[in-house]
């Protein structure tokens, strides 16, 4: 049996096991699926105190799986697509489109040839102000839970981007309370936090907890006057692009050896797919950031093109994130505009 974790999980996770006939052959609807938030701004921003964000955890889940065909992932047909990068409209973020990373973080004990390390502050600099931290309460069990999340650029000026699992549990329940804090570090909030307007997901991953769906977004609403991409900047978005590129992942990991106040990033190329659900194969890449980075974008030349959203337990060091295909592609597109 495989052992699989969402990124958010602190514990080693047993999965369930789903045999699947040909589960290549056909995928679910993508279509996505909305929850309007009927909570306020001010009541979202007032249940989230310095404690209650201090305390508030990797979240733990079960995923279903289906046994790994031998057939490897089909070449990419769609058309592909995308949306430029924004830079910030308003005064507050400065821009500086190098990489300025701190020195290397690796081990010598690796096998996996990969670049980890600690983004150089202040965080303040686009587009390093376009990732920050998400906050979220699960209603069926009143527990306070994080991920990591991106601006994006679209037209509404207000869509976060991050994993399914960091907005539904996956055929379970919308999330609530839920909070955007762009380029927080060691508890301080510089652009202030955005609180969730509608909450969206795909069909794959909302009504049936199908992980290679597991793409969320967060319409928000605009904080203290202003729309989260006038003043963070927003990446870009792509689609139905090829999967071998090299990756820059993006996220807070709160599980241990990270605290969960530092924005980290691994810089990987494609390490190959993986089969676990019924829609297209997920991403490698080699990453050893832990829950918490759930959500992160995966970045190249400033667009995301998948997110962080799980590993497995026998293999730490290896990030899995869904294809940004066309479940991604009507995900955005139903966002952009809200």
């Amino acid at each position: 049996m495989r052992r699989i974790s969402l990124l958010v999980c602190a514990v080693v996770l047993t999965a369930l096991l789903i045999p699947v006939a040909d589960a290549h052959a056909k995928s679910p609807p993508a279509d996505p699926r909305q929850k309007d938030v009927r909570q306020s701004s001010a009541d979202v921003r007032s249940y989230w105190t310095n404690k209650r964000m201090r305390s508030a955890t990797p979240l733990k889940l079960k995923l279903k799986i289906a046994p790994a065909p031998s057939a490897a992932a089909a070449s990419v047909t769609a058309r592909p697509g995308s949306v430029d990068p924004v830079a910030p409209r308003r005064a507050g973020a400065s821009t500086n489109p190098t990489r300025n990373g701190s020195a290397l973080q690796m081990s010598a004990d690796y096998a996996f040839a990969f670049d980890r390390y600690e983004v150089d502050p202040p965080y303040t600099v686009y587009p390093k102000s376009t990732h920050g931290k998400v906050f979220f309460t699960d209603p069926s069990t009143g527990g306070n839970f994080v991920c990591s999340g991106t601006a994006l650029s679209s037209e509404n000026r207000s869509v976060v981007w991050t994993a399914g699992h960091c907005v539904n549990g996956g055929g379970g329940p919308w999330y609530t309370n839920w909070m955007f804090a762009p380029a927080r570090r060691d508890g301080s909030n510089p652009y202030g936090t955005f609180t969730a307007q509608e909450l969206w997901s795909t069909t794959g991953w909302a009504s049936n907890g199908d992980i290679s769906y597991d793409l969320g977004a967060a319409v928000v609403n605009a904080g203290g006057g202003s729309l989260l991409t006038d003043l963070v900047g927003g990446r870009g978005i792509t689609w139905n692009a090829a999967r071998s590129q090299n990756y820059e992942s993006h996220g807070y990991p709160a599980a241990p050896p990270f605290g969960g106040e530092r924005q980290i990033v691994c810089e990987s190329p494609w390490g190959g797919d993986d089969f676990p659900g019924s829609g297209p194969a997920t991403m490698r890449i080699d990453c050893d950031m832990t829950g918490g980075s759930s959500g992160g974008g995966w970045v190249v030349g400033g667009n995301v093109h998948s997110v962080n959203s799980y590993k497995y337990t026998f293999d730490p060091n290896s990030m899995y994130g869904p294809y940004h295909g066309q479940g991604a592609a009507d995900l955005y597109n139903a966002v952009r505009n809200r």
